[in-house]
């Protein structure tokens, strides 16, 4: 393990200098609207190692990071990738603890550049090529939305991207992105708009739509067949709730999960997990 050049550290000593700013306890609206030219969509950031290494090696562009000063010779092969032009800044363990708000044992954060939003040529585009879709209505619980990316990136065919509501929580929120363990950086992800036109821009794309629900009445998920000309869309809905009327009436299948009787619904992800390992293997 090579130790970073001393050149390629930059120390902070002061949590309130603007080349940390994005770091110092903004809150996530803050950071929606963007801090500077750099990054006119904003900014969005991950916390530890994994989560780190995946924005390094994934699309979105990397802004700076921010290590604690005893842990660069930690993190020096995990650093060594980076493009020249790509801060690193240091800062000991109080400082981290005064910018970060508090006591954080990870060591290491990075910025990382939202992106454009997709125009609506782009999103039919990536939906038309998608092996599968993974679809999301008004999911707020950030717990759930990150766990659902991870979920995708183990048991959904290589590719598949997950569509979003207008109400959904955003999946670059910090939390979402460490519950996702860095592959909110890797799972493509787009927002339709108007979400009342959604379920026939995916039908005409080519997608059988599964709809989840407890419902007893629904068709166990194992029964339902899909024609080979087809591919899955399976739709999920937030807890409690679950999918909107109208979402259930135009949805092609509806589907549930066997379970024991008198047991409530499954946890969204969980069900989203059972769902897709039975769909898409």
């Amino acid at each position: 393990m090579a130790a970073l050049p001393a050149d390629r550290l930059t120390p902070i000593s002061d949590p309130a200098d603007p080349r940390v700013r994005e770091y110092l306890g903004l809150k996530e609206g803050d950071l929606f609207r963007g801090l500077d030219a750099q990054s006119p969509h904003g900014v969005f950031i991950c916390e530890g190692h994994f989560v780190v290494e995946h924005l390094i090696h994934g699309r979105h562009r990397c802004r700076s990071i921010l290590v604690a000063e005893s842990k660069t010779d930690t993190y020096s092969d995990l650093l060594a990738p980076l493009p020249l032009e790509v801060p690193v800044y240091t800062v000991a363990e109080t400082v981290m603890e005064s910018i970060v708000g508090f006591k954080f044992h990870r060591g290491i954060l990075a910025a990382g550049s939202r992106p454009a939003p997709l125009t609506a040529e782009l999103t039919d585009a990536l939906i038309a090529a998608a092996p599968a879709l993974v679809v999301l209505e008004d999911l707020t619980n950030i717990d759930n939305v990150g766990g659902i990316f991870r979920c995708v990136s183990a048991l959904a065919p290589e590719g598949t991207p997950i569509v979003l509501s207008p109400q959904c929580a955003d999946p670059l929120y910090r939390k979402s992105i460490r519950v996702s363990m860095g592959h909110a950086l890797r799972v493509p992800f787009v927002t339709l708009a108007p979400w009342n036109t959604a379920l026939a821009r995916i039908h005409a794309a080519g997608f059988d739509t599964l709809a989840l629900t407890p419902d007893p009445a629904a068709t166990p998920l194992r029964e339902v067949r899909i024609p080979p000309s087809r591919r899955i869309a399976l739709l999920l809905g937030s807890e409690g709730p679950g999918l909107a009327s109208d979402t259930m009436a135009h949805a092609i299948h509806r589907v549930r999960i066997p379970q024991r009787a008198g047991v409530d619904s499954l946890n969204v992800m969980v069900a989203a997990a059972i769902a897709m390992a039975q769909s898409f293997q």
